[in-house]
């Protein structure tokens, strides 16, 4: 009997989703149509320019990681009560250094986003 394999199992295969390619030359560029795909739709598929649409998707997916990660790093911060205005502020002395306070929260929230970031990039 065969182990059931979970989801993400198979999705991590050489072979998830795939289906053979048939390449034709359009102008020195190679275009590979969905299957079954007549002239007009190969045509249409020829004038779509691959790197705007990566391009475009990488746009969004980086504003959307910015946003996650910005909230993400508000939950965490609100965690310790080095970063909670109730540490150092009484409401009459948050009223009186709102500006003081939102200067040294986002001064650490940059901070941290940017230590994210490295600790992604490397």
């Amino acid at each position: 009997m065969a182990k059931k394999r979970t989801l993400n199992e198979i999705r991590q295969e050489k072979t998830y989703g795939y289906t053979a390619p048939i390449l034709s030359d359009q102008g020195g560029e190679y275009i590979i149509p969905h299957k079954g795909a007549d002239a007009i739709a190969a045509e249409q598929m020829a004038e779509i320019d691959l790197n705007e649409v990566k391009d475009e998707i990488v746009d969004k997916l980086t504003q959307d990681l910015h946003d996650i990660f910005f909230e993400h790093i508000c939950e965490e911060m609100s965690n310790h009560a080095a970063f909670q205005s109730q540490t150092y502020l009484t409401e009459e002395g948050y009223e009186l250094f709102e500006d003081e306070w939102f200067e040294f929260y986002h001064k650490h929230h940059g901070d941290i986003l940017g230590r994210l970031m490295r600790n992604i990039t490397n």
